[in-house]
């Protein structure tokens, strides 16, 4: 009896945590590149009452070619004739129902998806030591921090797996259709729900193989791939309808050019497993977060297939791995080895049958957990200290009163948060973009804007101070006046006006 409340009160724990982190990072303001995106692409559905999925961006009659964006570059772009965002539909919608609660409140219902997960690997039998180290020891935990559709696929993708993985053990015609439903539902949020369900059949079909239990009418059964097919067809169908591409605004935005071949996709996939140099340093990859998870996934191949449930658990990672490391755009830039978070399900099984073999080597498992340990509370100081970042740029930013603003960057136009719904906010990252502003600013009489960028004038923002100075030039020529820079914390300043 207290050893089952004490297991409740440390899962307990995992959730009341997450709650409690996001507090501490003030998550109501965590607003910046991805998760900015996301929630614009919300409000702006519950703004235009649905009837269209597209931005609102309050400087397009300046921007009319959207080449100004105040977000990341290349995250919201022209589609048929409107501002798209290249997240999910699916998300977004979703939460765009419940657009009667604060906007702010929305990166709390993460804890929900949380407890689903967790419910989901304890009703499995694993042991609240292995799922303290799924959560707190990989990409689960910072990926449900902040506004994201993570919650969503994780619970779809991993409870879609365990029926799934059920159905190959008994047959069940039920696990089969559940399965499949979720998994189809899951490719919905990310598409790496499609390489997720490749994997499982892929790997189903081995096994069968090795064990003489394979039969070509497998390959025909309904039950097996119906459900999953007809989800799949439907998700091609809206995109191609919506979009023109059946893979939907994601590919558009991140794989459609990225003209990558074998060699330029390898240090990709090591960076995002492991480790790879970048310009500003090394990578910090899947594996290198959650070690221990890499030695248990080694200790199931002494096996040597003779477990089938071990092996069923490490093919599907291991081609999991390879498919997405092969295929994806990036490694995830923000946090590498983010693609893979639906592993985390099947990992948690072998983590959970090797922990014992593990634990003997003591030595070994304790420096292994010293290093999750680590890297766990170095990921959560990155976050705690960008959001400490971020809040004081947002206060500097709140200073600034002008009808529109011009900044040279987009953390500082990030900066202005939910407010770009409705403000005026532009960011030019070239001097050839500068004419371009103020040939339409000129066309809708501007009579007044401010320009921002850093203050602090350093080597990796050379080019920014070229673009501030480049606006202030071409100001002039347009008859605007500018007053004299203010500081205004890490701020830079510039008001101009029409002579």
């Amino acid at each position: 009896m207290k050893s089952i409340l004490r297991s409740n009160f440390v899962l307990l724990f995992l959730l009341l945590f997450l709650v409690f982190f996001q507090y501490i990072i003030n998550i109501r303001t965590f607003f910046v590149s991805d998760p900015l995106i996301k929630m614009i692409q919300v409000m702006s559905l519950w703004e235009n009452k649905w009837s269209t999925e597209g931005i609102i961006y309050p400087a397009i009659s300046i921007d009319p070619d959207f080449l100004l964006s105040p977000f990341n570059d290349g995250f919201i772009f022209k589609n048929n004739d409107r501002l798209i965002g290249n997240y999910p539909i699916a998300f977004t919608f979703l939460y765009s129902l419940i657009g009667f609660i604060p906007f702010t409140f929305l990166p709390y219902f993460n804890v929900l998806f949380l407890f689903l997960f967790i419910l989901l690997l304890y009703k499995n039998n694993i042991q609240v030591k292995s799922i303290v180290i799924i959560v707190l020891g990989s990409v689960i935990f910072p990926l449900l921090l902040d506004f994201s559709e993570n919650g969503f696929f994780l619970v779809l993708g991993s409870y879609g797996y365990v029926f799934l993985w059920k159905a190959f053990q008994k047959e069940k015609t039920s696990d089969w259709i559940l399965g499949n439903l979720l998994l189809g539902l899951s490719l919905w949020f990310r598409l790496e729900g499609i390489l997720f369900f490749a994997s499982i059949h892929i790997t189903i079909l081995f096994l069968e193989l090795k064990n003489k239990s394979f039969q070509i009418k497998n390959l025909f059964r309904i039950e097996r791939y119906i459900v999953f097919t007809l989800l799949l067809i439907l998700f091609l169908s809206w995109n191609q309808y919506s979009y023109s591409h059946p893979l939907g605004p994601r590919y558009l935005a991140t794989y459609s050019n990225t003209g990558k071949s074998i060699f330029t996709q390898l240090p990709i996939f090591l960076s995002m497993i492991f480790t790879y140099p970048r310009e500003n340093g090394f990578s910090v990859g899947f594996f290198l977060i959650s070690p221990i998870l890499l030695f248990s996934l080694l200790y199931s191949f002494k096996n040597k297939f003779k477990e089938v449930n071990i092996s069923f658990h490490s093919m599907v990672t291991c081609i999991f791995f390879f498919i997405v490391g092969m295929t994806s755009p990036n490694d995830g830039i923000t946090l590498t080895g983010r693609y893979f978070l639906l592993s985390l399900t099947p990992l948690a099984f072998i983590l959970n049958e090797k922990l014992i073999e593990l634990e003997q080597k003591k030595i070994t498992y304790y420096i292994l957990l010293f290093w999750n340990v680590l890297a766990t509370i170095i990921v959560l100081a990155i976050f705690y200290f960008t959001s400490k970042e971020l809040r004081k740029v947002q206060a500097d930013v709140k200073k600034i009163e002008s009808p529109l603003v011009v900044t040279t960057n987009e953390f500082i136009s990030g900066a202005f948060g939910l407010k770009l719904i409705e403000s005026k906010v532009v960011c030019i990252r070239n001097q050839n973009l500068v004419n371009y502003f103020f040939e339409n600013s000129k066309t809708n009489s501007v009579r007044e804007f401010s320009v921002l960028t850093v203050a602090k004038s350093t080597k990796y923002i050379e080019n920014e101070h070229d673009i501030y100075q480049e606006i202030l030039k071409v100001a002039n020529q347009f008859d605007f006046q500018c007053e004299n820079a203010e500081i205004i914390g890490k701020i830079m300043s510039n008001r101009c006006k029409l002579k």
